[in-house]
């Protein structure tokens, strides 16, 4: 009897349950279903599985802010501690589970799709059960020697250059915001005075939202915005509608799998640097002093090395795992190929070609598991929306 294939899909985060992912696989991504289960698991500590939610984090009143206010941290450590060993809740206890469902669904090998930490899961999984992958995709990867957040503000500053760079030649963009990095310079002085928000909250938030090529591209708005005292445009009520971050798996994960293990004095002269300055090690540090911290194996940051096909796709202006380190990973992957999506950033949503190329030659890598089997030629034809007057 013939075993059925299955995909299992792996979100990012650290921190983000999967299983709201099932209304993609059930609209534009049926393509996907078609000769394949779908498996969507929510990593303990997310969605169903034992929420470490952290709804402190996530008052209105607190989001413009400091992250990881100290008091907020303790007050959820202490309020999950009453029903969970926090230390449990990592990346290789996600991998024995993820293990564990395979077994229990009766798959005798599955295929992966991981975006960001999803990827570091991913990674993970194959390096410990080889034998049990088929294939996997890996969309913007986190290898685990990347330790974030110790590159979150050396990754961004790049993005953003090639931000104000594709304003400047794009005529709409120019004509509307002539110099933004200086209307930049103009909206952080202005906010060095203001009680409302500091100058490093503010860069923060405008880093994450360069994460989707969408976001990207409303970014000059927002900032010639922020430079006339529009603080709003920092935060949106609904920002996080239908998207629930569980604090509580990213702050385990990132203060026993990431923090410990990097030269912070050189992140942190790095960041420096940057125009996005120490403000995320300076305040996950403060955190990870306030949270348990796990056991870490010793292999857990050694190179993958693995003869599983992988299909890397990264994107060229992606603000926080950048392309050279999928470049890192698949060095021990010798069946594996990168292709560098020119728009794209962290994710692709929001480029055309998504249901045209994307999505077909991604199935098409499943379909065959051979990594030579994908035409990269329509990717340099997905474009971005245009930017946001």
């Amino acid at each position: 009897m013939k075993q059925p294939q299955a995909l299992f899909d792996l979100d990012g985060g650290p921190g983000l349950a999967d299983t709201k992912n099932a209304g993609f696989y059930l609209t534009d991504g049926t393509a996907y279903a078609e000769t394949r289960d779908i498996v969507l698991i929510d990593q303990r500590g997310t969605g169903g599985s034992n929420p470490l939610d952290c709804p402190e984090f996530d008052a209105p009143d607190k989001a413009l802010q400091p992250m990881f206010p100290v008091a907020a941290v303790q007050s959820c450590r202490a309020r999950l501690s009453r029903s969970a060993d926090l230390t449990r809740y990592t990346t290789d206890d996600a991998v024995a589970d993820l293990d564990d469902v395979r077994r229990a669904l009766g798959y005798a090998k599955i295929d992966l799709f991981a975006l960001s930490y999803g990827t570091t899961l991913a990674l993970r999984y194959v390096q410990r059960h080889e034998n049990r992958v088929r294939s996997a995709v890996l969309l913007s990867a986190v290898p685990p020697s990347a330790m974030p957040p110790r590159h979150h503000a050396t990754a961004a500053q790049p993005a953003l250059d090639q931000l104000i760079a594709d304003c400047a030649a794009d005529a709409s963009c120019s004509s509307r915001y002539p110099n933004l990095r200086a209307r930049l310079k103009e909206a952080l002085d202005k906010l060095q005075i203001s009680a409302k928000v500091t100058p490093s909250v503010a860069m923060e938030r405008l880093r994450t939202k360069l994460y989707s090529p969408g976001g990207a591209r409303s970014e000059p708005n927002l900032i010639d915005r922020l430079a006339k005292g529009d603080i709003s445009v920092l935060w949106s009520e609904n920002e996080r509608a239908g998207f629930n971050y569980f604090d509580g798996v990213y702050l385990t994960i990132t203060c026993s799998e990431s923090l410990p293990f990097f030269d912070e004095t050189e992140a942190r002269k790095n960041a420096q640097k940057t125009v996005f300055g120490d403000y995320r090690l300076t305040r996950q540090r403060e955190a990870c002093a306030n949270w348990p911290r796990a056991q870490v194996k010793n292999d857990f940051f050694e190179p993958v090395r693995a003869r599983v096909p992988v299909l890397f796709l990264s994107g060229n202006r992606d603000p926080v795992t950048p392309g050279k380190w999928a470049e890192e990973a698949a060095q021990g992957l010798p069946n594996s190929r990168l292709i560098v999506i020119t728009w794209a950033g962290h994710i692709v949503d929001g480029l055309t070609g998504l249901d045209s190329c994307f999505d077909p030659q991604v199935v098409r890598f499943l379909e065959t598991a051979d990594p030579k089997s994908v035409d990269d030629r329509c990717f340099a034809s997905m474009m971005p929306p245009p930017f946001k007057m």
